[in-house]
């Protein structure tokens, strides 16, 4: 008897904590700052590890680091990602290019434009890297996709050093007890990190399933 009001008690919490978790104000903001803190910056000693650094497309100010790290360590630069596009261009990794070119004089070694999401940024990139038999590599994507690249890109068959991107300070919001309270607002804000979560939880079989899919080049054996 009391054992089972144990297992009812500790099983109502855990569902408790769990909407609290993914279903509030505060909840969202735990899932967001436990993503951050995972990643702290890159060091110069780090770098000097790593073959090349691969750039994740998405958001322009990567292109920005990207140029600062490569003018730092010398290392060759590769960009992935199509994504939807942004206009004019047709794919991301292309706005990088001429962000790169145009303001420091700086030529990728590799582009790829293709992909249209992180599994595939590192499905593709490894397709292209084995050619160069890179294994070694420095990922850049901003802070809170980090934890779930890295786990892509090393479910993938690298070795990642994370080297997240500087990002605008967030603007948090100071928590009350209502913030604690599931809601549909709290629901929104947690969708965004529990999905990164849940994609750095799956990355294994996320990338086994289509383990060698190069896209439109040559498998890989």
């Amino acid at each position: 008897m009391l054992r089972g009001f144990l297992w009812l008690t500790a099983a109502c919490g855990f569902v408790l904590s769990l909407m609290v978790l993914l279903g509030s104000q505060a909840g969202a903001a735990f899932l967001l700052y436990a993503l951050e803190r995972q990643s702290a910056p890159v060091r110069s000693e780090q770098l000097r590890t790593v073959e090349a650094i691969v750039v994740l497309g998405g958001r322009t100010h990567r292109a920005h680091y990207a140029a600062a790290l490569h003018r730092q360590s010398g290392l060759p630069l590769l960009l992935t990602g199509k994504g939807t596009g942004d206009h004019p261009y047709a794919a991301e990794s292309q706005k990088m290019v001429e962000i790169l070119h145009q303001q420091y004089r700086i030529t990728p070694r590799w582009v790829e434009a293709e992909s249209f999401d992180t599994l595939e940024n590192a499905l593709y990139s490894r397709c292209i890297l084995a050619g160069a038999a890179i294994t070694r590599v420095a990922l850049l994507t901003d802070p809170v996709h980090m934890p779930r690249a890295r786990a892509l890109f090393e479910a993938a068959g690298f070795h990642v050093v994370p080297a997240p991107a500087p990002d605008a300070p967030r603007r948090n919001h100071p928590l009350t007890l209502d913030s604690f309270v599931p809601s549909g607002d709290g629901l929104d804000a947690a969708r965004y990190p529990a999905a990164e979560w849940a994609g750095r939880l799956l990355a294994p079989l996320s990338v086994a399933r289509r383990r060698g899919d190069c896209g439109s080049r040559a498998p890989l054996p």
